[in-house]
């Protein structure tokens, strides 16, 4: 029997967070075997947005633990906290982007030209070697938002769906700020109109550690809400007419986002963008709630992704990268067919990344946590 004071599982947000990194896992298939050429609508693909869900998945989730204990009067116990996030976070991190270094010389011997060969500068001095490697481990200071660092310098890792990875470890630093701040907020609602306008301002300036930060704290204000959200039940039809308007939001975002429907002037695009980070948290709140996509979300095969979400979004642009060289010299050269390998591996290698390192990360974390005498789940 599960205390009050803790936080329970939800399966449809496990569901969802497996849901989200299969579109991720689509469109760098999609975008590095080059499916549809080099300028095809990949765009279209959410994987961006999934990202975003990803952001307000762990604002919920994260909050929830903390919330119930102060609901029920009892002290979250902080100083157990960090060790234990950052042990769950930092193994499977620091494993993926070694792999990432590995696969990058590998690469580079074989000549390639790719982003994870030429993140280090293999041929260069001892020096410029060991600190190349290094700033692959940095993820808290070297941060960006998948395209341009904090100075405006173009990204370059290993393993490039680690640059998400600095925006969790921070928001899991700071989370006793963002509960702080909006667990005793009356007014939810003028709250969550300035986070939006916070996020406007940040896609209308370009400073994009606003928005990707803030976007967590949309997660947060759901947490909040979860038992009346859990609670309310949409008919079917009102249900499916939400979800299709929540997936067009976020499609008409991306395409013009990517110039395929013309070009906006900033402050309107700006406010597209910021309505899609709505819509990216109305799912969220979608799947919070008593109806259809709660109970998809919650079957076995949805709950399975969830489990290996976190092991996939940190391996599969490896094993692309590979594939993208290796099949090739195998005669695999029709792209379906590339694409359809890369995406069985893809899945095989995330369930092994997830039983040698995620699952042994998130044991290491538990013995931590009990060691420091902190009984609260984390997701």
């Amino acid at each position: 029997m599960q205390s009050s004071s803790q936080a329970p599982r939800i399966h449809a947000l496990d569901g969802l967070r497996g849901v989200a990194c299969v579109a991720v896992l689509l469109l760098h298939v999609a975008v590095m075997l080059e499916l549809w050429g080099p300028e095809g609508p990949y765009p279209l693909i959410p994987g961006a947005p999934a990202v975003v869900v990803f952001f307000v998945l762990s604002g919920v989730v994260l909050t929830l633990a903390p919330l119930a204990r102060m609901r029920a009067g009892e002290r979250y116990d902080w100083l157990g906290y960090f060790p234990r996030r950052i042990v769950r976070l930092g193994v499977p991190l620091v494993a993926a982007v070694a792999l990432g270094i590995v696969a990058g010389y590998v690469a580079w011997r074989m000549g390639s030209t790719g982003r994870s060969a030429v993140a280090i500068d293999f041929a260069g001095t001892p020096q410029r070697i060991v600190h190349d490697v290094l700033m692959q481990f940095d993820v808290l200071f070297f941060v960006s938002d998948d395209t341009v660092t904090l100075f405006g310098d173009p990204l370059v890792r290993v393993n490039s769906p680690v640059w998400s990875m600095g925006w969790e470890l921070w928001f899991s630093l700071t989370l006793p700020l963002a509960v702080a701040c909006l667990a005793r907020v009356r007014r939810d609602g003028a709250a969550a109109l300035a986070i939006l306008a916070g996020i406007f301002v940040s896609h209308w300036c370009g400073y994009f550690p606003l928005r990707l930060c803030l976007t967590f704290w949309l997660g947060v204000l759901l947490a909040k809400h979860l038992d009346e959200l859990s609670r309310t039940h949409l008919a079917p039809a009102a249900e499916v007419g939400a979800l299709l308007a929540l997936l067009a939001v976020i499609e008409l975002a991306q395409a013009v986002r990517a110039g395929l429907l013309g070009q906006l002037g900033a402050p309107p695009e700006a406010a597209l963008q910021t309505l899609m980070n709505a819509a990216c948290a109305g799912l969220v709140a979608l799947a919070m709630t008593d109806g259809l996509v709660r109970r998809a979300l919650s079957t076995r095969p949805a709950r399975f992704l969830g489990t290996v979400s976190f092991s996939l979004y940190l391996s599969h642009s490896l094993v692309i990268g590979a594939l993208e060289a290796a099949l090739p010299l195998a005669g695999v050269t029709a792209g379906w067919a590339q694409a359809a390998v890369a995406l069985v591996l893809c899945m095989a290698v995330a369930v092994v990344f997830w039983r040698l390192v995620e699952r042994p990360a998130i044991d290491l974390s538990r013995r931590v946590g009990i060691a420091l005498g902190e009984s609260a789940p984390l997701g």
